[in-house]
């Protein structure tokens, strides 16, 4: 089992969330889910319906779509190497999507995963300000410094954000690749076995989801199996909380830059679900440097940071 302090069901926006990003990793965890759900249906069209392998002894006169058959070469090798460039631009096009964002006097790759890093990355700036404020930091308000826009202007948040955006997407990919590992081991297995175009679409689906996956023994070496689609959603989640937790702990140590020393305390949700290790954290005090890594604490974690005022030593 993950060591968690979020179960991934709807009940969550019940509970109390100190990040108050519930809605936002429902979102974003939601939208993941979407897109390997796409991918499940098209591999289980091709491979059940399409028989692109061509297990099934053709029919006399038989109508195929341009999709029939596809993959019905002679030696396996040939069709395992066909199906997975087949699927690896399924992924690409659906999980690994990227679009083309226009920026002033030049143009990036985009990658669709952006959207909810930002708007996380954003509502930390925003808290940040706010909790300095409340904590009785001499910092002035967030409008009144030109908004969040002028605040994300920043070198400081633009490059940070910017590599929060490449490490979920090579997080995503790395996700993808052990996917494709695991199909490939599964596909040419199935090969070899005879199984009908079903049976093989059911396992391979099940590497995606997990349905069905303690027939096939795909666990590691503590004997836990975690599909592809469960990985990309508990991703989703926990790096909602990092792109929050790094853009607070950046507007602290920006303000840093002006004069005002902050230390940071450790804040859990204080409900049921927080997990050991993160409640023997509650309440301790730690300087930007050493707390900047240590939030998510775990994949699924919904601690925060929050300003402590403290006289400089």
């Amino acid at each position: 089992m993950i060591d968690c302090c979020e179960h991934i069901t709807n009940n969550a926006v019940r509970h109390y969330d100190p990040t108050r990003t519930t809605a936002l990793r429902n979102a974003f965890a939601s939208a993941m889910k979407r897109r390997f759900q796409e991918l499940v249906k098209v591999t289980r069209k091709a491979v059940a319906e399409e028989d692109v392998f061509g297990l099934e002894a053709p029919k006399v006169f038989q109508m195929t779509t341009p999709g029939q058959r596809a993959f019905a070469f002679e030696r396996s090798a040939k069709k395992i190497e066909s199906f997975l460039d087949w699927l690896q631009a399924q992924i690409d096009a659906g999980i690994l999507q990227l679009g083309y964002l226009h920026q002033i006097g030049q143009g990036t790759e985009r990658a669709w995963t952006n959207l909810y890093i930002l708007d996380s990355y954003k509502r930390g700036v925003i808290r940040a300000r706010y909790e300095l404020q409340k904590a009785g930091y001499d910092v002035p308000s967030l409008d009144s410094t030109g908004g969040i826009d002028a605040s994300m202007s920043s070198l400081f948040h633009v490059d940070r954000v910017g590599l929060i955006y490449t490490r979920v997407f090579n997080e995503l990919k790395g996700i993808t690749a052990d996917m494709d590992k695991l199909i490939s081991r599964v596909l040419a297995q199935g090969l070899v076995d005879g199984d009908s175009p079903r049976l093989l679409a059911r396992k391979l689906v099940s590497v995606i989801n997990g349905s069905g996956a303690g027939d096939l023994s795909m666990t590691d070496t503590l004997g836990r199996f975690i599909p592809a689609s469960r990985r990309a959603m508990i991703l989703a989640r926990t790096e909602i909380i990092r792109a929050h937790h790094l853009a607070t702990i950046q507007e602290y140590r920006n303000w840093a830059l002006e004069g005002v020393y902050v230390k940071a305390e450790w804040m859990t949700a204080g409900d049921n679900r927080v997990c050991d290790k993160c409640a023997s954290l509650q309440g301790k005090i730690y300087t930007l440097d050493e707390i900047e890594s240590m939030i998510p604490f775990h994949p699924l974690c919904r601690c925060i940071a929050l300003p402590v005022l403290v006289t400089k030593e």
